[in-house]
């Protein structure tokens, strides 16, 4: 059994990775209400390098999704910019975790009743929308990727390792964290970020950060 398992630790022990997981979702995602910084933009206008970096993204959302007008590619880019620009966040993680979660279909729904860009599901979804007091309707692919940004901050934060994070991302904060109380998560749930990576890899060649670099479109792959 111990070859089926792999020490899901990121820079640190797994009983630190364990606490820290512990002290975000103390028992389940519905639990715990910290107080966070409002990062609500009603309506989004990126400046400076962000504004390269969305107009770098709409054209790769013109690819990806044809069926929006303009002003919906518009906004959804300024929307994947700047929730990852207040989450620290690389924008292009943003694109590959869409790629491989929905190929970009904003009505794709998993048998697990996941929906849109992201794939939350409607609890988490909703949860998301209510901490941060984002109005707005849930089937908007904007206010899906506003969600599932911030939903992703909260997972890097609790797990303290992008892997890790990606692992609770798919697969549900409680269900990795009863794996890493037990010692170690299977191989089978490093899947997952391995195709989150290949994506993120395949997206720095095809959209490459502009001249003047945002704060973390240049970190490392892990």
């Amino acid at each position: 059994m111990l070859a089926l398992r792999t020490r899901a630790t990121v820079g640190m022990g797994l009983s630190a990775a364990v606490w820290a997981a512990v002290s975000i979702f103390p028992t389940s995602l519905a639990d715990e209400r910290p107080e966070e910084p409002e990062l609500v933009r009603d309506e989004p206008a990126p400046e400076g390098p962000l504004a390269e970096m969305a107009r770098r993204i709409e054209l790769h959302l013109a690819d990806r999704l044809p069926e929006l007008t303009g002003a919906e590619r518009s906004r959804l880019a300024a929307t994947v910019v700047l929730e990852a620009d207040a989450a620290r966040i690389d924008p292009l993680l943003v694109l590959a975790l869409i790629e491989v979660e929905s190929s970009f279909d904003p009505e794709a729904t998993s048998v697990a009743g996941a929906r849109g860009l992201m794939q939350l599901r409607d609890a988490t979804l909703l949860r998301e929308l209510e901490r941060q007091g984002i109005s707005g309707d849930p089937r908007d692919p904007a206010v899906n990727v506003q969600a599932g940004v911030r939903y992703l901050r909260r997972l890097l934060d609790a797990f303290r390792g992008e892997d890790v994070a990606l692992m609770a991302y798919n697969a549900g904060p409680n269900r990795i964290l009863g794996y890493l109380r037990e010692g170690g998560i299977p191989d089978r749930f490093q899947v997952y970020p391995r195709r989150v990576r290949t994506e993120l890899r395949r997206l720095r060649r095809a959209v490459p950060a502009p001249a003047a670099k945002l704060a973390v479109a240049e970190q490392p792959v892990r």
